[in-house]
C-alpha cells in the first residue's frame, strides 16, 4: 500500500467511498500554514465541530484542510503542513493512511468529539480516541485534589431544565448505539447489531420494566419480545434522570449516567471500565481534557500538549 513518496490507493475505491456531498470539502489547496485533517464524513462533522475549529485557527493565519483516509497524496504534503489529524482514525479505512504515515516517521494525532453535551466539545489526543486514548492508562495524578466543585457545576449545568421521563416507573434505561459505530465493533463483544444486545437485555431482566431507546441515526426496525419493553424517544437525560439503572454498552449516556451519579452496567470496554475505580476523576478529567466549540476555548498551548501538532512558532 506504500510508495516511496506517496499513498498508493485504487482510485475506483477513493471514489467509491466519497459521496457526492462531502466531495467539496477535499478540494480545497493550501496557501498559508495548514493542518491537515482526514474525515470520512466532513459533511456531518464541519458544521458541528470541526468549522468553530477552523475559524480560530484562521485567526492565527492557519488553514484547516480537509482530506479523505483513501486519498493518494505524496509525503511532502504532510511535511509542508503544521501536522496531521485524525477525526474517528480507529476505524479499518484509516489503517492505509497510518501505516503511510509511520512508515515515513510522521506522527499524526486523533481529534474526536467529546462529553456533556457531546456535540459541544472536542478533544485531542497523541494517541487514540475511548480505550486507545492517553487517558485509558493515566494516573489522573494532575487533577486537582477536590473535583467536586467541577463535577456539581457540570451536572447542574449538563441536567438543567430536564423534566424526568416518567412513561414508565422502575425501569432500567438502556441506550442503544449505532451497530457499525466502532467503540462498539472494537471494544465490546456485541457486533452482530443492537437485536442481539436487545435480545441479550431482556433476557437478564425477565422481570424488570426496561426502557430502550434507538440511536438518533438508526432507523433499522428491531424487535422487543418482552411484555415489559418500551420504546422511548424522549431525551436520554430525562430517561437517565427516572431510571432506576442505565445498561449499555459503551455509549456516551453511560457517561452521562455516571455524572448525573445513577447506577451503571457497563457491557463493552471503555473509559469508565479502566477506571472503574475512579470515575469521579475520570468525568473530571474528561471536562479538562476537552475543548468546547461553542465558546471557541481553545488554547494553542493545550492542543500542543495534547496533540503532535508543530504550534512552537504561535506560542
Amino acid at each position: 500500500m506504500v510508495q516511496s513518496n506517496a499513498m498508493s490507493i485504487d482510485e475506483s475505491t477513493v471514489s467509491a467511498s466519497i459521496s457526492p456531498c462531502n466531495s467539496a470539502f477535499y478540494q480545497t489547496q493550501p496557501e498559508q500554514p495548514y493542518v491537515v485533517l482526514f474525515t470520512l464524513n466532513p459533511v456531518e462533522q464541519v458544521p458541528i465541530w470541526l468549522c468553530a475549529l477552523a475559524d480560530w485557527f484562521q485567526k492565527y493565519g492557519i488553514s484547516l484542510v480537509y482530506r479523505h483516509p483513501l486519498q493518494s497524496l505524496p509525503v511532502e504534503f504532510f511535511q509542508r503542513s503544521l501536522g496531521t489529524l485524525l477525526w474517528s482514525g480507529s476505524v479499518p479505512a484509516f489503517d492505509p493512511l497510518k501505516q503511510f504515515l509511520r512508515s515515513h516517521g510522521l506522527k499524526f494525532s486523533f481529534v474526536e468529539c467529546g462529553f456533556f453535551p457531546q456535540t459541544q466539545h472536542i478533544y485531542f489526543d497523541r494517541q487514540g480516541i475511548n480505550v486507545d486514548s492517553s487517558l485509558a492508562a493515566n494516573d489522573l495524578n494532575w487533577l486537582p485534589k477536590d473535583v467536586t466543585p467541577i463535577l456539581q457545576h457540570k451536572r447542574a449545568v449538563f441536567f438543567q431544565d430536564v423534566a424526568t421521563y416518567s412513561g414508565q416507573q422502575d425501569y432500567i434505561f438502556v441506550p442503544l448505539q449505532l451497530a457499525q459505530d466502532s467503540n462498539v465493533q472494537l471494544n465490546s463483544r456485541f457486533v452482530n447489531g443492537m437485536q442481539e444486545f436487545i435480545d441479550h437485555i431482556e433476557s437478564l431482566y425477565p422481570d424488570e420494566t426496561l426502557v430502550f431507546k434507538r440511536h438518533p441515526r438508526d432507523s433499522t426496525n428491531y424487535q422487543l419480545r418482552s411484555c415489559r419493553s418500551y420504546w422511548s424517544v424522549d431525551c436520554s437525560r430525562a430517561l437517565i434522570k427516572g431510571a432506576t439503572k442505565v445498561h449499555g454498552i459503551n455509549s456516551t449516556v453511560l457517561f452521562e449516567a455516571e455524572l448525573y451519579g445513577a447506577q451503571t452496567v457497563i457491557e463493552g470496554d471503555c473509559l469508565l471500565t479502566r477506571h472503574a475505580d475512579r470515575k469521579t476523576e475520570l468525568l473530571s478529567a474528561l471536562m479538562l481534557w476537552q475543548f468546547d466549540v461553542r465558546q471557541q476555548d481553545f488554547s494553542l498551548e493545550k492542543i500542543a500538549q495534547r496533540s503532535y501538532l508543530a504550534l512552537d512558532h504561535y506560542l
